[in-house]
């Protein structure tokens, strides 16, 4: 809390303004018109020494006392010089306006795109948005060494990362946000989750990522949290060609043992092929000699020396201009990257007594990759036409050995020791087509349009549990144990997901066009959009049966052999394990009808956006329970609903640079297919089991914010802003009323947030000016956010956690997030560096809630410190370093009793990573 009330303080230093010492500045201005020349020249003559100016049309720099000739220069004008003196420590103000060359227009002419992603062009369209809108482009990811969409998110404002359950936004999960890509809905590659892992997008393909905490009619109405849209990359105005390599080394994982299950030939690559399948009924073909056969896949996990993590990646594009008016562009990228990671420590889980039922030693050898490719046609008709086709394939893939040894009480064993082998591979592709279109004098009617088909496919082949009464050490043998038909087992699931989905949109400017401020004083919005996903998942599993509970005399470090042998002499069988509820299927459709209207009350000051949106959806869940009959038909649930979504935005432009902004609105939580979808999972063994509701509503969510931003100068922020939420019938996860450790979802009953939120980002120059160029090219920024949550559970649902009113699940009390940044030329500029150092934390906050009298877990507060350094040589080779958490913290979770006792339920660490890349434009 120390750490948050000084950064707090120091956002509010920040923002005010300190008049500068020993420098030359002012502003360069267009002598006819009036208006700011960004990007204009401003240098002592016969020297290279100067500034640009800003979006604001200013400039500033440091020079010598004494008498300088300054000359302000832009390509299309006529250059313009001043004489200024300066004593020493002393300032100087210039105003340049620049007079028009008509000589020179007459042979230049400018064509190009805005640049939508440098965080300078995203300020600039951030202050002059009517609603409230947060931004990170592609820039400023790589900047910060941000190298996944997941990883720029945690980078703003009020967004946590929770593991294991994604993201938060100002405390609210993964049900409560959605992510688009183009304006167009993805699904979840990950069955647990509604919004798409958006670590599976690399920073190479994005341009740009907008974040909407507050809701407007074009947005769909499933988000309380966030809406999260992904812009992809549009072709480029030069051509281009970029190859890159990068290699990292982590501390706990890199040259060190580490386990592994190598089944596939390209697994290593992420792609499984058919190394796990399942044989035909679930167990191997008996021999020509009458024998049973074997799995082709082994129990017996290798071990390998891990290298160190490595990335590959290739990108380029061009652009055709066609006659006069028309362009047509493409872009392509490749990418592959891996990694290796090793956690070593402890699991736990307590009753209400504090008493630990379960208490593992824990290992886990993760091995993950990612490979993505991407290729985006744009076709340009004219500068009013322009179509898109956006084509996108991400694979990602997870080989994870979990060990865990120690005490489980349900097996009545001090000495368990139990080890799975899971293979994920998800991969999802996006095919998009859109088009945008502008009509009439001065684009009074625009007209966009789109139409997605995205797949997903999520497969967990083959995995591998078994259980031992000990762990062999130095080749003893010890007894494989079951006490359950499930406890040694191999498990194959699949999840198929396909969505279609479709927007129109439509916007026709009002009355007559205001020259001055380049727009139509009210504008009327209106448009459709349609989504429809289907989701099959199916799952079966084999299980090694005994006539006994423990089979005696095997090396749990090599069991495989032992295993065949003992299915050979028929000690052991495998027994697939026939239950009905093995194939679930979801069907979600949602069609949205939106009216919106902008006027602004006062030109160039007062301007309002109010809309209603209706959402028409239906959910429809096929399933059989556990209990059910294989013979019986499928249980059918639906749930129809129609819901009118009202949004009120108000922006008050105090001045030129800062704006008062309020918002309000009414939005929904639809429930994720996972959360619908009645199937029991557990992931540790001893450890907790999910089951879905498919008898889950739509919860009604009431949102307000206000918030204060004021713009200094180009590139600096400084924001302040509150909010407040209101939860009509929320769901979340409830344990549930059984035997074992099971946990469900409901609608459950109320809930509150409320918060402020503190942003700046800052030169230090700016604030201290005091001459040195040392602080000019010096940044400091920080978000922050402190946060009340309280969620209420209803009377009437069933329900055995223990405290029914708690914050919510991921909600942290305070969210920081700081970085500082520095820019330096060597080498009479031919080598560009830029260090970064970033920080990140969080307070503690609820990770499950605690049942049958145990206290809820939480998630230990931690922070992470990385260090990236960005070397661009001649403009073409780029040289980066960066050093990842730094700080190495211990990641703990712990559970709280009465009487103030407080028990350890999770740890571990992730190691430091240093890393370096090296990529070369052609």
């Amino acid at each position: 809390m120390k750490t948050f009330n000084l950064l707090v303080l120091l956002s509010i230093i920040t923002s005010i303004q300190l008049h500068a010492q020993s420098v030359i500045s002012g502003m360069v201005k267009d002598a006819d018109t009036g208006e700011e020349i960004i990007g204009a020249s401003v240098i002592i003559k016969g020297t290279t020494k100067g500034a640009s100016s800003d979006i604001y049309g200013k400039f500033s720099f440091q020079v010598e006392s004494g008498t300088h000739e300054i000359i302000a220069s832009f390509l299309g004008y006529k250059a313009s010089s001043k004489t200024v003196s300066i004593n020493a420590n002393g300032n100087a103000e210039v105003i340049f306006n620049l007079a028009i060359d008509a000589q020179e227009l007459e042979a230049v002419e400018i064509v190009g795109k805005a640049n939508k992603e440098s965080a300078q062009a995203l300020m600039v369209e951030r202050k002059n948005a009517d609603i409230m809108i947060e931004s990170i482009g592609a820039e400023e990811m790589s900047v910060k060494g941000v190298s996944d969409v997941e990883g720029a998110m945690t980078k703003m404002t009020g967004v946590a990362k929770v593991r294991g359950k994604g993201l938060y936004v100002r405390g609210l999960g993964d049900r409560y946000n959605i992510a688009t890509m183009n304006g167009l809905p993805v699904p979840s590659t990950n069955p647990d989750l509604k919004v798409i892992p958006l670590s599976i997008f690399p920073t190479d393909l994005v341009k740009n990522i907008g974040v909407s905490k507050t809701a407007t009619p074009e947005l769909y109405g499933d988000f309380a949290g966030a809406n999260i849209d992904i812009t992809l990359k549009d072709y480029p105005d030069d051509a281009f060609f970029t190859i890159g390599i990068s290699g990292a080394y982590n501390t706990l994982a890199s040259f060190n043992d580490f386990k592994t299950h190598k089944d596939g030939q390209y697994e290593a690559f992420g792609f499984n092929g058919d190394a796990r399948q399942r044989p035909e009924g679930g167990v191997p073909t008996i021999t020509p000699n009458g024998e049973p056969g074997n799995f082709n896949t082994s129990w017996s996990p290798t071990t390998i020396n891990a290298p160190m993590n490595l990335g590959l990646n290739a990108s380029g594009g061009k652009s055709w201009n066609i006659g006069d008016e028309s362009v047509f562009g493409i872009i392509g990228s490749l990418a592959h990257s891996n990694k290796y990671e090793y956690r070593d420590g402890r699991f736990a889980a307590y009753n209400a007594q504090a008493t630990p039922y379960v208490d593992y030693d824990r290992e886990e050898w993760i091995y993950s990759t990612n490979t993505s490719a991407l290729l985006n046609f744009t076709f340009e008709l004219n500068s009013r036409h322009k179509f898109k086709l956006n084509n996108i394939v991400v694979n990602e893939s997870f080989n994870s050995v979990d060990e865990n040894y120690g005490y489980n009480n349900d097996l009545d064993t001090e000495t368990l020791f139990a080890r799975r082998n899971t293979y994920l591979q998800n991969t999802i592709f996006v095919n998009q087509f859109s088009g945008d279109h502008k009509f009439m004098e001065n684009d009074r009617l625009n007209f966009t349009w789109g139409v997605s088909r995205t797949e997903t496919i999520s497969q967990e082949p083959d995995r591998r549990q078994l259980l031992f009464s000990d762990r062999s050490v130095d080749g003893k043998e010890v007894n494989l144990f079951s006490r359950n038909a499930f406890d040694n087992h191999r498990y194959w699931g699949e999840m198929n997901e396909v969505e279609y989905a479709a927007r129109t949109d439509v916007s026709i400017g009002l009355g007559t066009f205001d020259t001055n401020n380049d727009n139509f004083r009210s504008t009327l919005r209106f448009g459709y959009q349609m989504k429809s996903k289907t989701r099959d998942f199916e799952w079966f599993q084999t299980n090694i049966r005994s006539s006994s509970a423990v089979v005696r005399g095997i090396n749990s470090e090599d069991p495989n052999d032992r295993i065949n042998e003992w299915i050979q002499n028929e000690t052991i069988n495998y027994s697939p394990f026939t239950i009905p509820n093995n194939y679930f299927q979801a069907k979600m459709d949602v069609h949205s009808f939106y009216t919106g209207y902008d006027y602004d009350i006062m030109p160039s000051k007062l301007k309002m956006n109010v809309g209603l949106r209706t959402e028409i959806g239906e959910q429809y869940v096929m399933y059989k329970m556990q209990g059910d009959l294989i013979a019986d038909p499928y249980r059918e649930d639906s749930y129809a609903s129609v819901e009118f979504l009202p949004s009120f935005n108000l922006k008050y432009s105090l001045d030129d640079r800062s704006n008062m902004r309020f918002a309000a609105s009414k939005t929904i939580t639809r429930p994720g297919m996972r959360e619908l979808i009645p199937f029991e999972y557990q992931t540790v063994v001893g450890g907790e089991a999910i089951i879905g509701n498919p008898n889950l509503k739509n919860a009604q969510n009431y949102n307000v914010d206000l918030k204060y931003e004021i713009f200094p100068n180009s590139g600096e922020l400084f924001s302040v802003g509150l909010f407040g939420k209101y939860l009509d019938n929320p769901i979340e996860k409830v344990a549930r009323p059984s035997a074992g450790n099971v946990y469900s979802f409901d609608n459950i009953g109320t809930a509150t947030v409320a918060g402020i939120e503190i942003e700046f980002e800052k030169s230090l120059g700016s604030i201290f000016n005091n001459g040195s160029e040392a602080l000019e090219r010096t940044t400091v920024g920080m978000n922050g956010t402190f946060m009340y949550s309280q969620m209420t559970i209803a009377d009437d649902i069933n329900t055995i956690v223990t405290n029914r009113q708690r914050a919510l699940q991921g909600a942290s009390p305070y969210i920081l997030n700081a970085n500082v940044g520095y820019q330096q030329d060597w080498g009479n500029d031919d080598i560009n560096s830029i260090f970064t150092l970033t920080y990140t934390t969080f307070g503690d906050r609820i990770f499950a809630a605690g049942a049958m009298g145990a206290g809820d877990i939480y998630e230990k507060s931690f922070g992470t410190l990385d260090l990236i350094v960005r070397n661009k040589i001649k403009d073409a080779l780029s040289f980066n370093v960066s050093a990842k958490n730094l700080l190495n913290p211990s990641i703990e979770r712990y559970q709280k009793f009465e009487g103030g006792t407080t028990k350890q339920v999770s740890s571990y660490q992730l190691g430091m990573e240093l890393g370096i890349g090296l990529s070369y434009t052609f």
